[in-house]
């Protein structure tokens, strides 16, 4: 599940390769600005710009899901903004570095360095995202490729201010990465196309998920397989896990708006763990929970999935192969893109 535990801590690999794309970005920005400012000149602003785009991120869920904040506000602790709340603190976190650069002589010299910075963590990220997070190959190796060339283009001249050549060479970076995206999504990032679609059973992206049987609460038999046709998302939780409190009234709410939708939330408790069965039962009807939930006794399923954190989620298109995983908790925004 791309998930290392360290004592009580649980870092997933995403956070780790995000982090290492962010590093790298700064170390990039520094070595850019230091043959192009006076000795001795420092500049403070990305770490301004990185702690304000942090707290509207994270603290953007209270704009775009208020209801669920005011029901549970453990919501603020697992859930952030999502796709839209990473837009909005990107803007914030670029007005307020534009308005705090506005009268500098080195605006030019800075902005050029952000652009180098940004193109070279992004690239990062996806040479990193198909080492560790299983992204998919082609597109990452393509828009790597693009991205160090940016780069070194943008490289070939110190940064000077008033030049415009790595503002260009960025606008440039961004429409042929958008039209591979899309060329990408429709061909060979389909699912079910080339290399995607797999036979072989394993709990990789594009593998079969390995089939399993368990026993509901009222002691009824399920498969795996007697889901397939529909798109399955294989949710591991436990009644003692917050995260798991947070995205359980999520999980349901998704769940009795899509469930004629061909979709289907495969509930598995690690029984393995909990004090007993009736703990178990008075959790789903606390919730008031209607989707498919099963027993793992004994934490085989658990461990055939390699879950070492809860919550975790496979998601499974209509034919069993697994097209995405994700450690901790899920909002609404991202349970409808992961079946979409």
């Amino acid at each position: 599940m791309n998930t290392w535990t360290l004592g009580p801590l649980v870092v997933s690999g995403q956070v780790l390769v995000v982090a290492a794309a962010v590093v790298a970005a700064y170390a990039v920005m520094r070595l850019r600005l230091r043959s192009a400012l006076t000795k001795g000149t420092g500049y403070e602003r990305p770490f301004e710009a990185m702690l304000i785009w942090f707290l509207v991120w994270k603290l953007s869920v209270i704009l775009f899901q208020a209801q669920s904040v005011w029901n549970d506000p453990m919501t603020l602790l697992y859930f952030s903004g999502g796709t839209k709340g990473a837009w909005l603190a990107t803007l914030l976190a670029a007005c307020y570095v534009g308005y705090k650069d506005r009268s500098s002589s080195n605006r030019g010299i800075y902005l050029d360095a952000w652009l180098v910075s940004i193109v070279s963590g992004y690239t990062l990220y996806r040479i990193l995202e198909v080492a560790f997070l299983e992204g998919h190959v082609t597109t990452n190796a393509i828009i790597a490729l693009l991205g160090i060339g940016t780069v070194v283009i943008g490289w070939m001249r110190e940064p000077q201010a008033g030049r415009t050549r790595m503002q260009t060479v960025f606008v440039s970076f961004v429409i042929i990465h958008a039209l591979l995206s899309a060329v990408a999504a429709n061909t060979w990032d389909k699912p079910g196309s080339g290399s995607q679609a797999s036979d072989v059973i394993g709990i990789g992206i594009g593998q079969t998920a390995p089939d399993f049987e368990l026993l509901t609460l009222e002691g009824a038999k399920v498969k795996l397989s007697d889901y397939k046709g529909k798109k399955v998302m294989i949710n591991f939780w436990a009644t003692w896990c917050p995260p798991c409190r947070v995205e359980m009234p999520v999980m349901q709410k998704f769940y009795s708006e899509n469930q004629d939708n061909n979709v289907v939330i495969l509930s598995v408790d690690a029984t393995h763990t909990e004090a007993s069965h009736t703990v178990v039962e008075s959790f789903q009807k606390h919730w008031g929970l209607t989707f498919p939930l099963v027993l793992d006794v004994d934490g085989q399923v658990g461990k055939t999935y390699q879950v070492s954190a809860y919550p975790a989620t496979y998601v499974l298109d209509e034919q069993g192969i697994i097209r995405k995983k994700h450690q901790g908790a899920m909002d609404e925004d991202m349970l409808k893109k992961a079946v979409k």
